[in-house]
């Protein structure tokens, strides 16, 4: 077991692919991680995550299980302690886990004994510090970061930076340059960098007596959209995309979840140059990530466990940023924007690869069979995953014929929405329209390395020929050009629920 290596997961929130630099944005953003794709890591350009929120991503990536197998389709529906997953698996197999950061993941009443060893809590012990209070062991048991002082202080800041209700920025999640010299009134900049400090110490004072397994789950590049002046100040403005607008044919062939949004986002009431002002603020918060991650890299360097550590960088999900002219996520749109993320990945030492992009297309819950192939461990339990390992020393290596994700619900599944929210709360602009149908329909997207369809069970399909849009801006689902096309995805859409539909134990019951 001495012989294993360690395993770093830097999750981010809300980080799509396109902010990455060495996908072709310039505008400076990811310096740090561009360094270290191009010298020592491995990053995935057609990385896709199976839910565009962040429970059901989470439970799918750490489970290797599409949401649909668990029922994990809800912000609100969690995992316990009889799931299987790759926390617990690791800890089962000898490795010491730190859990740091975000929950979203288990329900509050699993044990953390279940899945992890140490639950940092940095947010709580940094209010204790500030208050001059001693810190209560048993926080690491009984919080999950949102309970916290500080966590409530920049909840307080996003309500604080609201204009007036009839204001156009009312409902757009946006702070912009926060000059504030406390934090924790930068959105969630303050809170991220307590716990990155917490989880430098860890690795600073680890005993090395048995593997490590670090699950860093952090809160940034989440809404609400604020960064400090180093950060904006850091991002090109010059080559930053401009945010897409639709023509109003466009959006009437779009989900109509996505024109609830839009309308009361209110961001179409915004100028061209506001806009590009919400996207600079965005990428502001993809550098603020791209700094940490430096810090713990130089932690690991310093503590020698660099080389011995596989690194996994990676984002539950993406964001619009205002794009279409929306803001933040939803549960049933699949635009490249929410689905394509960042996955970059650093071996151990003494496995081949070559450092670089890489084509092939994955999934995020292929991530469990990678780490157990590297690791040489024996998951428990079934899941759909598939190692990515054989693209190590191929960088055009055919990984997946199609990647899927899947999100919304049933007219009558009322406990599947976000809704319950007054027209006060920040987040009514999206889950007010959550509470609608056809906009909550259930529906799932396949997509191919040329097409994605969508199946959406209570209106329009969509249909993208991504070759010549991809942006997605026109669903050419009624073009009878692409009829065939059409057919065969919706043909494989029948084997992935066939193949995939459940997950049979492999324990078999006495009798």
């Amino acid at each position: 077991m001495a012989n294993k290596p360690n395993v770093l997961f830097i999750v981010a929130d809300h980080f799509r692919k396109e902010a990455l630099g060495h996908f072709g944005e310039n505008a400076n953003t990811t310096p740090n991680l561009d360094r270290f794709v191009e010298s020592d890591a491995m990053s995935f350009e057609n990385a896709y995550c199976q839910n565009p929120v962040c429970v059901p991503s989470r439970c799918s990536f750490m489970t290797g299980r599409y949401p649909h197998v668990g029922g994990y389709r809800t912000m609100h529906h969690l995992l316990d302690d009889s799931s299987f997953n790759l926390l617990s698996e690791l800890k089962h197999n000898g490795y010491y886990v730190y859990f740091g950061g975000k929950n979203d993941l288990f329900k509050r009443e699993v044990d953390k004994s279940y899945y992890c060893d140490y639950r940092s809590n940095a947010f709580e012990e940094y209010n204790c510090r500030l208050a001059d209070k001693p810190i209560d062991k048993d926080l690491h048991h009984l919080l999950d970061g949102y309970d916290t002082a500080l966590f409530k202080e920049a909840e307080n800041a996003k309500t604080e930076s609201r204009h007036e209700a009839d204001s156009k920025y009312y409902y757009s999640l946006y702070q912009g340059v926060v000059d504030d010299p406390n934090p924790f009134k930068v959105g969630y900049t303050g809170l991220e960098d307590v716990q990155i400090s917490n989880a430098i110490d860890f690795i600073t004072k680890y005993p090395d007596d048995k593997p490590l397994f670090m699950y860093l789950s952090l809160m940034l590049p989440h809404p609400h959209y604020a960064a400090s002046a180093q950060d904006y100040n850091q991002i090109d403005r010059s080559k930053i995309k401009p945010p897409i607008r639709l023509s109003e044919l466009q959006r009437d062939l779009k989900p109509s979840i996505l024109e609830g949004m839009r309308t009361n986002h209110r961001l179409a009431q915004w100028d061209d140059d506001e806009l590009l002002s919400f996207k600079q603020t965005y990428y502001a918060m993809v550098a603020h990530c791209d700094r940490n991650f430096q810090k713990v890299m130089d932690a690991l360097k310093a503590k020698g466990m660099y080389d011995d550590t596989i690194v996994v960088v990676f984002s539950d999900h993406g964001d619009y940023a205002g794009e279409y002219e929306v803001a933040e996520i939803n549960q049933n749109t699949f635009d490249d924007f929410l689905t394509n993320v960042p996955l970059i990945i650093k071996p151990q030492k003494g496995v081949n690869y070559v450092p670089g992009i890489k084509k092939g297309m994955v999934e995020l819950l292929d991530i469990p069979k990678t780490i157990a192939d590297l690791t040489e461990i024996k998951l428990s339990e079934s899941d759909f995953g598939r190692s990515f390992v054989p693209a190590f020393m191929d960088n055009n290596a055919h990984l997946r014929d199609y990647v899927y994700c899947e999100g919304g619900r049933l007219n009558y599944e009322k406990h599947c929405t976000d809704g319950g929210h007054s027209p006060s709360n920040l987040y009514w602009a999206r889950t007010s329209v959550q509470e609608r149908m056809p906009e909550h329909t259930k529906a799932v997207m396949i997509r191919d390395d040329k097409f994605k369809y969508v199946y959406r069970l209570y209106e329009k399909d969509e249909f993208y020929d991504l070759s010549i849009d991809p942006y997605e801006k026109d669903n050419r689902i009624d073009d009878s050009q692409y009829v065939d096309e059409i057919e065969r995805l919706k043909h494989n859409l029948l084997d992935y629920y066939v193949e995939t539909c459940d997950v049979v134990p492999k324990k078999r019951d006495e009798r």
